[in-house]
């Protein structure tokens, strides 16, 4: 008799984990609540899909026990999954920092790839359902929807987490998970915008330039980086931001005072930003100091930084309000209050205790026959392709041990 196999979840841990399982005797569904497989790929990327990186390494993931995920990582990097994408008719186009796009450079592509390979190998696709309980009954699994229910001899949770909500996502595998008796670590954005009461962030709305930004966690600089931020009414964006902002969502979760501290003009030595605003003021003091300063940082973040340090009014500025000048464009502190929260992260950080969970087949070391995959584990990875990546590889391993299962019954 075939083994009933449900994945719970038609994202790319849960399509994978399918298309890899189906290879042997096996009765497989994937109960998805949105309308169509694979929303939550058609998202990434900016619509491009940003499948996976070039350079896979345990150092980019993250969570109490990020080496969970060194075994998978081995086991499907990127020219496993190169060769498994290629094998279904997808082709892939790299860009200079390693991240990895399908050629057409549309997400659709991946998703319909992914959602035909499965039916035409069997795969059922039960969508626009949504699972509402998750029960143990002896050696199998109860699965509980809106209609009735199904039992299953293996189950996979697969959901994803409660990021993008628009999407459909919820933390329902992590209740299910949690139902089973596994440990959760309470999830925070990541990936994320950040939110500011500071009036410098909405005088300058709408200005993105590159900066050097670091994350400011109870007064310890945590961690610095540079790239691109973007000034918003409600706070910071900007890539720079994203990559910076689980430090900070961290520490806010934490209770902590939090800041981003930016430096405007990071090619730029304190001491030389100094000798050249010395050498302005002489040079160009019949105009007012907004002017020359325009020069050289946007017309809103000078008239914000004048109007911060109230010198928006003055006609020339003396040695003291040059230098408090220049220090406040190599040192601008922005309180950070919140996060935009799970409807503006990519991804949730936190999630099922790995340590719960075999890292070589994904399978839960408290319940046999039920496995985990995806985000709803504990591991989040840095942008560029690597959550994804993560998501892939995490299917993978619970696929093949169920291969391996069926094949070996």
């Amino acid at each position: 008799m075939k083994k009933k196999i449900g994945i719970i979840g038609g994202g790319a841990s849960g399509l994978l984990c399918a298309l890899v399982a189906a290879e042997g005797n096996c009765d497989i569904t994937i109960i998805e609540k949105n309308s169509r497989a694979g929303r939550k790929i058609l998202a990434t990327g900016n619509g491009r899909c940003n499948i996976g990186n070039r350079e896979i390494a345990l150092s980019h993931y993250h969570g109490h026990h990020p080496s969970f995920a060194g075994y998978a990582l081995k086991q499907f990097g990127y020219n496993a999954l190169e060769r498994f994408f290629s094998g279904l008719g997808l082709e892939f186009v790299s860009v200079e920092d390693g991240r990895v796009f399908p050629m057409s450079l549309q997400a659709s592509s991946v998703a319909d790839f992914l959602e035909d390979t499965c039916m035409r190998k069997g795969v059922r696709l039960m969508t626009g359902t949504t699972v509402e309980r998750l029960e143990k009954r002896g050696k199998r699994f109860r699965l509980f929807h809106e209609a009735g229910s199904i039992d299953f001899d293996v189950v996979v949770i697969a959901t994803g987490s409660v990021a993008m909500p628009t999407l459909g996502s919820s933390d329902s595998g992590l209740h299910f998970a949690v139902g089973m008796g596994h440990r959760r670590f309470e999830p925070f954005p990541v990936l994320v915008q950040l939110q500011s009461h500071d009036s410098f962030c909405n005088r300058c709305s709408g200005v993105k330039i590159d900066a050097e930004v670091t994350a400011v966690v109870n007064g310890v600089r945590e961690q610095t980086l540079r790239g691109d931020l973007l000034f918003t009414g409600y706070g910071l964006s900007g890539l720079a931001i994203l990559d910076i902002s689980r430090v900070i969502s961290h520490g806010l979760q934490k209770g902590y005072r939090c800041q981003v501290e930016i430096d405007l003009l990071p090619d730029m030595t304190l001491g030389s930003l100094k000798k050249i605003l010395q050498n302005k003021s002489k040079r160009f003091a019949e105009k007012p100091p907004r002017l020359w300063l325009n020069g050289m940082l946007h017309k809103k973040v000078v008239n914000a930084l004048l109007e911060s340090l109230k010198l928006q009014h003055k006609s020339v500025l003396g040695m003291k309000d040059l230098q408090r000048l220049a220090y406040s464009i190599k040192h601008l502190q922005i309180d950070i209050f919140d996060t935009r929260g799970p409807k503006g992260a990519e991804v949730m950080a936190g999630g099922i205790d790995c340590s719960e969970v075999d890292a070589k087949t994904m399978e839960s070391k408290l319940v046999k026959n039920l496995f985990l995959t995806g985000e709803v584990l504990d591991i989040d990875g840095d942008r560029g392709g690597y959550n994804l990546h993560w998501a892939w590889a995490s299917g993978y391993l619970a696929g093949k041990t169920i291969l391996a299962s069926e094949n070996s019954s």
